[in-house]
């Protein structure tokens, strides 16, 4: 009778210590999920393929069966959650970058500037649109597994829409390649030119002088794209810049 009553009081801390177990893995749980939602959304509004990849590595945590988890190492299990967190968090910075200037990062071209350059006057946006792809990293559109620096902006529209230049200046090239398809380049002064890829077409000549506003090119799906867009560009004392820091 007595060995049986004194089981008794070790069952019921066997049975406490599984039910703390089970339920600190569900805080663990819950905290690294409101870490992972909060992260998903910053994600998903700036890169898609990135919430999703971040998405599809945490699919399993998510659905793991608490109650098989009754004995096991907490310090291994929460090293192994803060490694995956900070892997998550080096796509955060890459694709929430500081505008620290160029060369602040490796992968960034040598002809790429992230700083914020804000001209006396704005331009404007050269056509009306979705920005479909941003200046920065990004996942390359033909091979997902590798990422590139994308050095202007995507405005995707229906084809035959109208292009209009960013700013004054005057047309220094019109050509063709391969790649940015049929395209126009513009200077406005020693400091500013523009970029425009793409087009379907065009409606200017090499050494036009061009004003703000004129309409010079429709869009189009030339050279290597996935849909008809215009990719801009804007170059600053011959770097690439952000665009949007440039027009309004």
């Amino acid at each position: 009778m007595s060995e049986i009553q004194n089981n008794k009081p070790v069952k019921k801390r066997q049975k406490r210590r599984k039910k703390y177990n089970n339920n600190l893995y569900l805080y663990v749980q819950i905290v690294v999920t409101s870490v992972f939602i909060t992260s998903a959304v910053m994600l998903k509004v700036r890169d898609t393929e990135v919430f999703y990849s971040v998405k599809e590595d945490y699919s399993q945590f998510f659905t793991v069966d608490v109650t098989e988890y009754s004995n096991f190492s907490y310090k291994t299990y929460i090293d192994k959650i803060c490694n995956e967190i900070g892997e998550k968090y080096k796509i955060l910075t890459q694709t929430f970058s500081p505008q620290n200037g160029k060369g602040a990062n490796d992968t960034y071209p040598s002809n790429v500037s992230i700083k914020r350059y804000v001209p006396d006057e704005k331009g404007i946006m050269p056509v009306e649109g979705v920005v479909t792809s941003e200046f920065g990293l990004r996942r390359n559109p033909f091979n997902r597994k590798e990422k590139d620096f994308h050095t202007g902006i995507d405005i995707a529209n229906e084809k035959g829409c109208f292009i209009k230049a960013a700013f004054d200046g005057v047309v220094t090239e019109i050509g063709c390649t391969d790649i940015a398809g049929n395209y126009i380049r513009i200077k406005t002064d020693d400091a500013i030119q523009t970029f425009y890829g793409h087009t379907q077409f065009i409606f200017v000549g090499e050494g036009d002088k061009i004003i703000k506003g004129q309409v010079i090119a429709t869009v189009g799906d030339s050279g290597l794209v996935t849909g008809p867009h215009l990719h801009f560009e804007v170059l600053y004392n011959g770097y690439r810049i952000n665009p949007e820091f440039m027009v309004e």
